[in-house]
């Protein structure tokens, strides 16, 4: 085995930008690149063994398969005799705060292909499309792929003879529904998440617009107005002072194709060819101006003209260039049985379904659905839980360190610096002048930044959680009993952060990104307290949702002790002697990780009865989040190759609703287990984490209470088998084969700190592997 350090950390930086700048959707005139990166010869050969493939049509949406560029997507699937599309994107955010759809597009041939002959639906990793083969008479391919440079989705059909085909878009929202179900909580803005009936304002969904056009079909969707005004004043907030991103905000469409023509405004018929070719081009703009629809029709016809006017064979050189660079950047392939080839498959399927969806800019991924939703009869927007939740949305992003996917976590970042002041202004409105909370506690004036755990698109408290009836009722108090003290997001992010500049280095984040809102989610934890005997006194808190009422909880503890610390490790040109100085004081006020054999046991002094306690005033809680586990994952604090290896381990073999008993859709065992380097543990809960769901498609999960489909178990199993693969250990340390079963071969690529990308194999149990660019040891562990 070999372990060489090929280059230095600044230019291994400067290559992650240029992927960042290629990740980004590009706008505008497509030009193929001039120099193409060639797949790795070990992609090439394993990945399409793991494209999903069906040889028979299917009854619904929960037959479709996912296709996206990041930001514009659908969901695609064959239902009896039609091809169906239905079209979403990231930026579609309708009046009421939920993500809509953009409508449906049903494809017909004629001859139809689908009444007899085989069948084949495939979609293929390495290219990013699906591909559907059917018919006999003639047989017809059809390739659908969302243009990774632009913003359009194309379908391509081809056959040996002439066929015709006829294109009907289908408005999923025709009519004005005044009057929609209050339940379930899809309108989280406007409906009290707790009750329901005593909501302000009666959430109203709008119809889209159909347009007359010649040889195009032309829809669109307009928000006349909202209730962001009135959210940001509920919450004591100037809404002149944001940027309101829902009022003039339109979105809609446009489907052409050469040789098509119109029929009616929802219908084009094509003439009788060998080769067809339509182009849905999706856009979302906001214009407050009388003359919106003139100027948002100009502007997506110029993009969909200088993309029609373009050879498919150029467009699909860039796209498929894209997914080049995408699949080069990291892979594992594991073969030994049949765990370790779904695992495989599950991870890769995870990554392509974070890359379809995850490029939108400020806008994180929906843990939730995704862009994939299949709404209800009466609601084609419908989702659970419409909001952002700290908890649940942070899997996808977790996952995407070691898979080196490190532009792909920009919305999720961006989403928070763009609301820092925002940030800082709650606190100010809350907090500032002191406040009382729960149980008669004073609270001391606060400053800094914080975002509740339930969060919307532009960083406000969620108007449904934080309560319309405010009656009595301070500007401080949340109505949602659930997550009302729930703050460890905050700090979670922070420690993100910290580990994405180790991956990293990137100076540039660090200055524009980290500091400005680690500088003041620290600010708010150090002053929004009292002291007790010099050291902060978190409380009243929560650890998850079900532990209230709780002194100092780990999970804050650990995740405010770890963003100190980080913080003061970050080289000194990077910050000012007064953060430093601020800082150390702040960690002389840090009180002591709750760990210890009783509720009464605090010290820094650990035996063998000693565990991660859930709070210093809590021993073990009942709450099957396991809050108390968050210094194993995520923030890296114990696990393996670092001291009280034992404490962590058993603390784990303690926690409450250990998977099979808890099935809930965001059971993460899996990431403690490899964390902490139980291999055979490991496996198993991971194997589980990519248990089949409701859905056909692989790379969707279980959904369940947390809505359909399911992604959080995906991406929990992604970023548990890569711990088990290659995990930071001690210092600069990265420990290889971590909790690597020894029946799995494997060959991988995969990032680590310190900008170290690590690729080779273990067969047979002989590893080869090599370490480029940055320095640090690297561990080999056999397991």
């Amino acid at each position: 085995m070999t372990g060489r350090s090929a280059r230095r950390l600044p230019r291994f930086v400067a290559a992650m930008a240029a992927a960042a700048t290629v990740g980004g959707l590009v706008i505008g005139s497509p030009v193929a690149p001039t120099a193409h990166a060639a797949i790795n010869p070990i992609v090439d050969q394993r990945l399409p063994q793991y494209n999903e493939t069906w040889t028979s049509k299917s009854n619904d949406i929960t037959g479709s398969m996912p296709i996206g560029n990041g930001i514009q997507a659908a969901n695609v699937w064959v239902e009896g005799n039609t091809l169906k599309l239905l079209l979403s994107s990231g930026d579609a955010w309708e009046e009421n705060v939920r993500l809509a759809k953009l409508g449906r597009l049903d494809l017909t041939f004629s001859p139809d292909p689908f009444s007899s002959g085989s069948f084949a639906q495939v979609l293929k990793l390495r290219e990013g499309e699906i591909v559907v083969t059917s018919g006999s008479a003639p047989k017809i391919t059809t390739r659908i792929w969302a243009d990774a440079k632009n913003p359009t989705i194309h379908v391509e059909s081809d056959a040996p003879s002439a066929f015709s085909m006829q294109a009907d878009f289908v408005n999923v929202r025709p009519t004005e529904v005044t009057n929609p179900s209050r339940e379930n909580f899809t309108f989280m803005d406007l409906v009290d998440t707790e009750n329901p009936k005593t909501s302000v304002y009666q959430p109203k969904i709008t119809p889209d617009t159909v347009h007359t056009r010649s040889n195009k079909l032309l829809w669109t969707h307009r928000n006349t107005d909202s209730r962001f005004d009135e959210v940001m004043r509920l919450q004591g907030l100037d809404p002149a002072g944001y940027d309101d991103p829902l009022t003039g905000r339109t979105f809609g469409g446009l489907i052409q194709g050469p040789g098509f023509t119109t029929a009616s405004n929802t219908r084009l018929v094509s003439g009788s060819s060998s080769s067809q070719r339509l182009d849905v081009t999706l856009s979302s703009q906001i214009d407050k101006s009388a003359d919106w629809l003139n100027k948002w029709e100009t502007g997506i016809s110029t993009k969909a003209g200088t993309v029609g006017a373009t050879p498919s064979s150029t467009l699909r050189t860039a796209h498929q260039q894209y997914w080049t660079e995408f699949w080069n950047r990291s892979f594992i392939f594991a073969s030994g049985d049949a765990n370790a080839d779904r695992v495989t498959k599950g991870w890769l399927h995870a990554r392509y379904t974070e890359a379809i969806a995850g490029r939108t800019p400020k806008m994180p991924i929906r843990f939730n659905g995704s862009l994939f939703t299949p709404g209800t009869e009466t609601d084609p927007d419908f989702r659970k839980w419409n909001s952002y939740h700290g908890f649940n949305q942070r899997f996808a992003y977790w996952s995407m360190l070691p898979s080196g996917d490190f532009d792909l976590m920009q919305p999720y970042f961006d989403q928070y610096v763009s609301s820092l002041g925002l940030a800082k202004d709650r606190v100010k409105a809350f907090w500032g002048n002191g406040a009382t909370e729960d149980n008669n506690v004073r609270l001391p004036a606060s400053s800094g930044a914080m975002w509740p755990e339930v969060m919307g698109l532009w960083g406000q408290a969620v108007g449904g959680e934080y309560g319309w009836n405010r009656a009595g009722k301070p500007a401080n108090w949340f109505s949602g009993t659930w997550t009302r003290y729930l703050y460890a997001n905050n700090v979670e992010l922070t420690s993100m952060m910290l580990d994405y500049f180790t991956y990293t280095g990137d100076q540039a984040f660090a200055a524009q990104k980290l500091l400005p809102v680690a500088r003041e989610v620290v600010r708010f934890y150090d002053t929004h307290w009292n002291l007790a005997s010099g050291k902060i006194d978190m409380y009243p808190m929560y650890s998850g949702e079900g532990d209230r009422n709780l002194r100092n909880p780990m999970a804050d503890v650990a995740g405010l002790t770890r963003t100190v610390n980080g913080l003061l490790a970050l080289p000194a040109s990077l910050t000012t002697q007064a953060d430093r100085d601020y800082w150390a004081t702040v960690k002389g006020r840090l009180p002591n990780l709750p760990i210890g054999s009783s509720t009464a046991d605090n010290d820094t002094s650990y035996g063998p009865n000693d565990r991660l306690k859930t709070a210093s005033s809590l021993f073990q809680g009942g709450d099957t989040n396991n809050q108390n586990l968050w210094p194993i994952f995520p923030l890296r604090m114990f696990g393996s190759g670092q001291a009280n290896l034992d404490l962590a381990t058993a603390s784990y073999n303690d926690r409450k609703g250990k998977y099979p008993t808890g099935k809930q859709d965001w059971r993460h065992d899996a990431t403690h287990a490899a964390y902490l380097g139980l291999t055979d543990e490991a496996r198993y809960q991971t194997v589980e984490a990519f248990r089949a769901g409701k859905w056909r498609y692989t790379g969707f999960g279980p959904g369940g209470i947390d809505g359909e489909p399911g992604n959080e178990p995906r991406s929990i199993g992604k970023i548990a088998l890569q711990a088990m693969l290659l995990h930071p250990g001690a210092g600069d340390d990265a420990i290889l084969f971590n909790a690597w079963p020894r029946n799995w071969d494997v060959k991988f690529r995969l990032h680590t700190t310190n900008g170290r990308i690590v690729e080779g194999s273990r067969v047979a149990g002989i590893a080869d592997y090599t370490v480029s660019p940055g320095a640090g040891s690297i561990t080999v562990r056999s397991s």
